[in-house]
């Protein structure tokens, strides 16, 4: 009876044993002491785990950080792609708006040359908006809508005046005989603008004086145009002017071309606008080599300035 009791008790301590035994071991030298760490299938379980949860966590952690930041680079960069494309688009409509000014201006010039009143000015006003935009943080949400009532303004600016000139264009062709009589060239060709028509102070005796016409500063011997058909009805000396000629465009209008060096017309003769009718010089009163162009209009002087046009019918 004793001998079973004993080998029960041996038998339960056994199985203790095995089963708080570590299987798993790992040696290492330290301090030239061959020491042991051992582990047991749980404990590498439960290690293992545990790091498998830190790995985790970490790349966790670093793939939100590494893509917060990717996606704020894609957002700056979408940002100022953006800002470009608008600053770009706003450059196209100023450099639009400046040349829709020089068309307005020359608009103006046309209708003077086709005695068409001025384009009404209410007309005008339906059109302009301007490009003033500014791109900042609390007007970029709303930049494109400012771009397209700007383009839309300038549309409606644009197609008023292919009206205008469609208007300016009938009426000359319907009486094309008037407007060829009318001056609408630049007497020279390739000049620099002098005196200009106006008061001035005189270059010769220094005093101020109305200037009745447009100088042009020109060589000696350049030829000299005549700025619409007519009639030659002067070509003489003058102690002002030296050698001029006058020419009858009919109409009501006038020319005068004065301080020739060569006349080559004759009274009487009949020109077309852009024929050679003399050569400049200094004769008469004059202070240096240039071309003296007036222009009058039912018997009065005007800017001729008003009558340089490009698009002349020739």
């Amino acid at each position: 009876m004793n001998y079973l009791i004993q080998r029960n008790i041996f038998l339960m301590k056994r199985q203790t044993m095995m089963k708080n035994k570590k299987p798993f071991s790992i040696h290492y030298l330290s301090s030239k002491k061959l020491r042991q760490i051992n582990f047991s299938l749980t404990d590498f379980t439960l290690f293992f785990t545990f790091l498998l949860l830190i790995s985790i966590g970490i790349n966790y952690y670093l793939s939100l950080k590494f893509s917060t930041d990717y996606y704020k680079d894609q957002i700056q960069q979408t940002e100022q792609q953006y800002s470009e494309i608008s600053n770009e688009l706003l450059d196209k409509v100023d450099a639009m708006e400046e040349e829709l000014i020089l068309l307005e201006e020359k608009d103006i010039e046309m209708r003077t040359y086709a005695a068409l009143p001025p384009l009404d000015e209410d007309i005008k006003e339906m059109g302009t908006g301007g490009s003033e935009v500014k791109l900042n943080k609390e007007d970029s949400s709303t930049i494109l809508n400012q771009l397209q009532n700007t383009i839309d303004s300038l549309s409606y600016t644009l197609d008023a005046q292919k009206n205008s000139y469609s208007i300016i264009f009938n009426k000359i062709k319907s009486d094309e005989e008037m407007y060829r009589h009318i001056p609408s060239i630049m007497p020279v060709e390739s000049a620099y603008l002098g005196s200009q028509y106006g008061y001035r102070t005189d270059p010769i005796d220094g005093k101020r004086r109305m200037h009745r016409g447009q100088d042009f500063a020109v060589n000696l011997n350049t030829p000299v145009l005549a700025t619409g058909d007519g009639v030659v009805t002067k070509a003489q000396y003058d102690s002002g002017w030296g050698r001029y000629i006058k020419i009858d465009h009919g109409y009501g209008y006038e020319t005068i071309y004065a301080h020739l060096y060569k006349i080559n017309v004759k009274k009487g003769q009949k020109v077309k606008r852009g024929d050679i009718i003399g050569k400049s010089g200094n004769s008469g009163r004059a202070a240096g080599f240039h071309l003296h162009y007036e222009v009058h209009k039912n018997k009065k002087v005007d800017d001729p300035k008003k009558y340089f046009f490009l698009g002349y019918i020739k």
